[in-house]
């Protein structure tokens, strides 16, 4: 089974025919189709071939009952903090959804707290093999540095990592970080981007 997990589309419908030309059994978009809620609804027209292969979570550029309001309107699947099983060729594998950001500094619709994060992310606790897909990056990697000594990923979601351990974190949010791929502990991390990340399980 393929699983292909993309990020920060923005209205880019250009990246949305690169990301249907590539098959998978699921995709995952990990947030951001829009800038402040514009584009959103080009860019859900545009991955509506996907229909119910398509898990969807808000970036911090949307709200969740916007993205709820796509999954009904074109059949995808809301997988904001949500659980689903992949049956894998060595069993079964929880996947894990998060969607939003940590604070930023422009007033997106999307955010949490560092203490709503530490919440949400509780839930996902004791589901092993895990692989997280959330919108935006742990603190202190390559995939959350916004310049040269400056991170703004969540300091709530790296500690969870290096607690949880998970197989693999996906995530996007941080534009400079996008393809790059980083390790904490044994948690394997990547920042998907627009041009996308694909795996086998």
């Amino acid at each position: 089974m393929k699983i292909f997990i993309f990020s920060d589309i923005h209205g880019d419908t250009r990246a949305v025919d690169r990301i249907l030309a590539q098959p998978a059994d699921v995709y995952i978009a990990a947030g951001d189709l829009s800038t402040f809620g514009r584009a959103l609804e080009r860019s859900a027209e545009a991955l509506k071939p996907l229909g119910n292969k398509l898990w969807l979570l808000p970036g911090n550029h949307e709200t969740h009952a916007q993205t709820r309001a796509l999954c009904d309107r074109y059949g995808y699947v809301d997988f904001h903090r949500q659980v689903r099983q992949l049956e894998s060729a060595q069993g079964a594998t929880w996947w894990t959804g998060l969607g939003y950001s940590n604070p930023t500094p422009f007033n997106t619709p999307g955010e949490y707290s560092e203490e709503e994060i530490a919440d949400a992310l509780a839930a996902f606790d004791g589901h092993k093999p895990l692989y997280l897909v959330v919108h935006f990056p742990p603190r202190g990697t390559k995939l959350d540095e916004v310049g040269p000594g400056h991170h703004a990923g969540s300091s709530t979601l790296r500690t969870w990592v290096e607690r949880v351990q998970p197989e693999f974190l996906f995530c996007g949010h941080i534009h400079e970080g996008a393809g790059l791929q980083d390790q904490i502990g044994a948690t394997q991390c990547f920042n998907v981007g627009k041009q996308g990340y694909g795996i086998e399980i």
